[in-house]
């Protein structure tokens, strides 16, 4: 009992200790970023630079869970999670990585990543995946004391038999009770006096007499003298003052025959006398086998089918489609704006929603079909055959048209929509991993081309992922091989027909496919990260190539330089700009940066923050693309803008329709009105220059004046232009 008890306690002493994280990313300021926010939280975290010191780190101490990037220095993701999987170390590992290669997050799943997120990543799905995570560990250390508790007390019960509350009997030859303990009354509901005299047999529960029969049978031999199964036992029923809710009570039977030995003759065989033994309640048992196989299929908050069973019954499906010939499809379903919810709600709330989702969806479908809870607000449903391409549109319809109604989350109504992909078997794939990724392809082409409805994967989709991942490694691979290149045009004063400024353009030479534009990578670029690693590259660039040349830095001419979303969006953004210019010597009124409409609107106010630390320093603000994306005026007020530049779009309209031309006036006398500068982009021929001219619009660029050029040409002209300067000064 003492050992027991001490057990107990050091059970409950390490599920009181704190949670142990380990972070392993390469990145310093993601991984100081990311143990920062971490921390909000969680007490007990260790960083690791690389894979190797990972390494180093778990054989020394036990972490609950492990924070891991694949692409890393010395050991790389994948060797970590493959060491962690050879030393059968106990431990929960979450991805955190810029890769998308299918084949990459396979292997990651494949050696033991719990979950996996694609850099950049919202914290607020990562901690909701960590809680999953930590969750799924109490859950299993709460097993594990359960079946320990169960291996215990039964191992207990032996030792204290005379004192045991399980029922202890004894059978004669006949096989009627000669003996039973008052643990029948609580177990069963009768008296002794009940049972005595009687055979076992009426106490059996009919589909279990054959297995007692043949259990109480064998005690009659001495080779097979004891034995335990499980059967059911009849509850008393008949008594009113003892009602059970139950007429069946599972029980672990063991029992073991009495045999006499002759004592003059040792050798000569034992005489069956009889049988006793032990009757062990095991309902409690039974009920957390049924929850431990509950928890491993189900999904806790939804109670859904969880990945496991679906995966399961995934199989069993096409397996009989295999045999029918007959299709079957698979949807993925994942909510539109549910972070929205969470973040305005907090995460109870969300989960309070994701079930009255789970409900609603759940009403739509047949028996027969498979609603999964995949994680997050991602679902997926399976509808065996025979199904059809007609049937599962009926379906999605169904499920889109289910979730049209409010939702009501602390009093207030709440709308949410619903994108799903389809896939269809053995169409589409005859793998099920297959299957899934697709109709999860086509989902995210749902979410791209403006949610809350439903398509069926085909060929373009997967092309277009393919060629997202092929834009992405060549991106990379491009900054690696030197395949950059930035072509400059300049800017020109129509008045004085001199060089005033040039904005740097970032082209890709691509080994297959010649010189690519940004509209190519830039999409891709932004989603991976790699935008900044471009931008990087650019600044560098632009200062190595203008600010280290004598004949630039003597004249007068600004350059323009693109930045990104991602770029403005870095919390040090200004910092950072202008410790580049003081450490590259270049003076803050010879550089321009330009942003589009599109990029300040999700967060204005912070924008404008960040913008105006850079005019305050003497850096200009330009606005692309003017007129394309929201054309509000507000933020030309609120937002230190110098300079906006016309879309060539509207440009290209001034000969083909008044609307157009009126346009670009509007846009010039707007500027004008505001003390904005206007810089015309796309200027193409005499006629263009001429109208814009004549609207006091004097800054333009285009083919009109140059195209794109190297550096070495766009070099001589301002050597050119220098000398010119210099010639009209001297006379």
């Amino acid at each position: 009992m003492d050992n027991f008890l001490i057990t107990l306690e050091e059970k409950a002493r390490r599920f009181n200790k704190p949670t142990s994280f380990l972070v392993v990313d390469d990145e310093q300021r993601a991984r100081e970023s990311l143990v920062t926010l971490l921390k909000r939280k969680w007490s007990d975290i260790t960083e690791a630079a690389d894979g190797e010191e990972a390494i180093s780190l778990i054989q020394q101490r036990q972490f609950n869970l492990i924070i891991l990037d694949l692409n890393m220095p010395k050991k790389t993701g994948d060797q970590v999670l493959s060491f962690i999987r050879e030393k059968n170390i106990k431990t929960t590992v979450i991805v955190l990585s810029g890769e998308t290669s299918i084949n990459k997050v396979t292997e990651a799943v494949r050696l033991g990543a719990y979950d996996i997120f694609k850099k950049p990543y919202s914290f607020d799905e990562l901690e909701h995946s960590i809680r999953n995570a930590l969750e799924k560990l109490k859950i299993e250390d709460e097993k594990s004391q359960i079946q320990n508790r169960l291996a215990h007390s039964e191992r207990l019960h032996r030792y204290m038999v005379d004192n045991s509350p399980d029922l202890i009997y004894m059978l004669n030859l006949a096989g009627e009770f000669s003996f039973v303990n008052d643990s029948v009354t609580k177990l069963l509901g009768y008296e002794k006096s009940d049972m005595i005299g009687k055979h076992y047999s009426e106490f059996i529960a009919d589909e279990d007499r054959l297995k007692a029969e043949y259990l109480f049978n064998e005690r009659r031999r001495a080779n097979r003298s004891n034995r335990t199964i499980e059967l059911a036992l009849k509850c008393n029923t008949r008594d009113p003052s003892k009602p059970f809710d139950v007429t069946t009570r599972p029980i672990e039977l063991n029992s073991m025959g009495i045999y006499v030995v002759d004592a003059k003759d040792p050798k000569k065989l034992s005489t069956y006398q009889g049988t006793y033994g032990v009757a062990r309640d095991i309902t409690s048992r039974k009920k957390a086998e049924k929850l431990i196989t509950f928890q491993a299929y189900h999904d806790l908050l939804t109670k859904l089918p969880n990945r496991a069973m679906l995966h399961d019954r995934l199989d069993l499906a096409i397996r009989q489609s295999e045999r029918t010939g007959e299709t079957l499809i698979v949807m993925f379903l994942d909510l539109d704006r549910f972070k929205l919810i969470n973040d305005s709600f907090g995460h109870v709330v969300g989960d309070q929603l994701l079930v009255e989702v789970a409900g609603r969806l759940k009403r739509e479908i047949r028996t027969g079909d498979t609603l999964a809870r995949l994680g997050g607000d991602e679902f997926m449903l399976l509808l065996p055959q025979p199904t059809t391409r007609v049937q599962a549109e009926k379906v999605a319809q169904k499920l889109i048209a289910s979730l049209q109604q409010p939702f009501y989350l602390k009093g207030e109504e709440v709308y949410i929509n619903i994108s799903i992909g389809i896939a269809v078997f053995p169409d589409d794939s005859n793998d099920i991993n297959t299957l899934i990724k697709n109709a999860d392809m086509a989902m995210y082409d749902v979410k791209a081309t403006g949610k809350n409805g439903y398509t069926f994967f085909n060929d373009k989709i997967e092309h277009a992922a393919a060629e997202k991942i092929s834009i992405e490694s060549g991106l990379r691979n491009a900054l690696k091989n030197d395949e950059l290149e930035i072509y400059y045009q300049p800017q020109m004063d129509v008045e004085t027909r001199k060089i005033v400024g040039v904005e740097a353009l970032l082209r890709w030479n691509h080994p297959q496919l010649g010189l690519r534009r940004p509209s190519y990578f830039l999409e891709q670029a932004e989603e991976s990260r790699i935008i900044e690693q471009l931008s990087d590259w650019v600044l560098r660039r632009v200062a190595k190539d203008l600010f280290g040349n004598q004949d630039f830095l003597e004249s007068q001419i600004k350059v323009s330089i693109n930045l990104s979303a991602t770029d403005i969006r870095q919390k040090d953004f200004p910092e950072t700009l202008v410790s580049f210019t003081e450490v590259y010597g270049i003076e803050p009124e010879r550089l321009e940066i330009e942003i589009t409409e599109n990029m300040f609107m999700s967060d204005i106010q912070s924008c404008t923050h960040k913008l105006q630390v850079l005019a305050n320093k003497g850096i200009s603000i330009a606005i692309d693309d003017f007129g394309t994306g929201y054309s509000s005026l507000n933020y030309l007020r609120e937002l230190p803008v110098s300079t906006i530049k016309i879309d060539y779009s509207f440009i290209s309209e001034i000969e083909r329709s008044g609307k157009g031309a009126a346009l670009v006036a509007a846009i010039v006398g707007m500027a004008q009105g505001l003390g904005i500068k206007t810089i015309a982009e796309g200027v193409e021929n005499a006629n263009q220059s001429e109208y814009l001219e004549g609207l006091g619009c004097h800054l333009m660029q285009g083919f009109l004046f140059s195209e794109p050029v190297k550096i070495d040409c766009f070099l001589d002209r301002v050597s050119s232009q220098n000398s010119e300067l210099s010639s009209l000064s001297n006379a």
